[in-house]
This record gives C-alpha cells, sequence and structure tokens, in this order.
C-alpha cells in the first residue's frame, strides 16, 4: 500500500479515486466529480449538503433554481409530507408547528370559512330568457345580489335572480329597474338559510321590447363554519 504524506494538491487538472473510481476534474475552477471513463457526472452521496450560496440549481438547460431569501433572518426548516397527495388536494400549513419550522401537510380544499366570493355575470338587452350564472356551492349563503347598470335599458325589461322552479329566490323583478340611469346600483340582502346541495343560479329575463342597455349581476356568497 502506497502513502503520501502532506499531499497539497496535483499539477493535473483531475484526480483519480482508485483504479475504478471517479474523477475529481477541475473545469475553470469549478469541481467536477466524474465517472471512470470521464464521460458522465457521477453521483455524490453524503449526510448532508451544506451550501454557502443562497441558490441551488438542478438541470443544465431550463434550469430550476431553489433560492433562499435574502432577508432570512434566523434559522428555517421546512419539512415536505412523507407522501403524494391524492388528486385535487392542496397544500397547507400544518398546525402546531414550532417556531422557524415550515411543516406542509395535504388538504382537501383550501379554507372557505368566512371567506367572500363574488361572481359576475353580464346582462344585455339582447339576452335570453334564462341566463346562467354559476353553481351556488353546497352550504353556501349569498349574502347579496348586486345589478349594476352599465347602460340604461329601452323598453320595459324585467329580471330576477334564482334557480330553476324559483325565479326569484334571491331577487325578484321588483327589487330592480333596468331602465335606471347608467352606474345605478340596486342591491339586496336575501337573507335565505344555506342548502346542503349546490345550485345552479340563473337570470330570469323578459326583454320587454328592448333594444339598448346592458348590466352586471354580482353574487356574493360564503361557506359559514
Amino acid at each position: 500500500m502506497a502513502k503520501f504524506t502532506d499531499s497539497l494538491g496535483t499539477l493535473l487538472s483531475k484526480f483519480k479515486i482508485g483504479i475504478n473510481g471517479v474523477t475529481l476534474k477541475d473545469s475553470s475552477g469549478n469541481l467536477l466529480i466524474r465517472n471512470t471513463g470521464d464521460t458522465a457526472d457521477a453521483n455524490v452521496t453524503a449526510a448532508k449538503l451544506l451550501n454557502t450560496g443562497n441558490t441551488i440549481d438542478i438541470g443544465t438547460t431550463n434550469v430550476l433554481s431553489v433560492s433562499k431569501n435574502t432577508t432570512q433572518s434566523g434559522a428555517l426548516t421546512i419539512i415536505y409530507p412523507a407522501a403524494k397527495a391524492t388528486d385535487g388536494q392542496v397544500i397547507a400549513q400544518k398546525a402546531g408547528t414550532a417556531a422557524g419550522t415550515i411543516e406542509f401537510e395535504f388538504v382537501s380544499a383550501a379554507a372557505t370559512s368566512q371567506c367572500l366570493s363574488v361572481d359576475t355575470t353580464a346582462l344585455a338587452f339582447g339576452s335570453g330568457t334564462t341566463v346562467t350564472m354559476f353553481n351556488l356551492p353546497a352550504n353556501a349563503v349569498v349574502e347579496a345580489v348586486r345589478v349594476v347598470i352599465d347602460t340604461a335599458f329601452s323598453g320595459a325589461p324585467s329580471m330576477s335572480v334564482g334557480i330553476s322552479g324559483a325565479a326569484s329566490k334571491y331577487l325578484s323583478s321588483t327589487q330592480v329597474d333596468l331602465t335606471a340611469a347608467a352606474l345605478t346600483i340596486f342591491e339586496v340582502y336575501p337573507g335565505r338559510s344555506p342548502v346542503g346541495t349546490a345550485e345552479a343560479l340563473q337570470i330570469s329575463y323578459t326583454a320587454g321590447g328592448a333594444a339598448a342597455g346592458a348590466a352586471r349581476v354580482e353574487i356574493d356568497y360564503s361557506i359559514p363554519s
């Protein structure tokens, strides 16, 4: 067995470990770890990677860069879930994690409790008698129905907001005047209890000879906890 004492380096641009081992190679000041034949990069196995920079690049084309926030003021540990999520789940911060730790978990959906959502549907003088709006989620409460007149309607049109079989459930035709001046807003608070199933909301419209006019119908809704 040969023994080298106080070996400081080599004048060559590469250093091979063992007969069939990897090669340590210099490339313009960067260290490369190459396979036995020097035809491709070799794998590296270590207990921990200590990167003194702020970025890790993955790949040589279409590079994926993972970077540290340069304003980070303390140690931070990120822990990912142990397995793949069920399709459709989202990732969220796990409750009860320690300071300086971000631990993710998969949940069925992002929390919607106390979040207000708004859906907007356009209504024009030439719209059909039934204008599809959106599917109101199960257990949702319609907080407000708002009709914004963008262009005053001519003729004697009317509209209501509801569902099939209950056309005026959330807004009746007596609560809005489509012939009002532009920028007029009609707002109604239905105050109805939530329904345990989704509802397909729709606008029921009667043109009444209208030859001009445009409005927006906005629905504010939430899913209470």
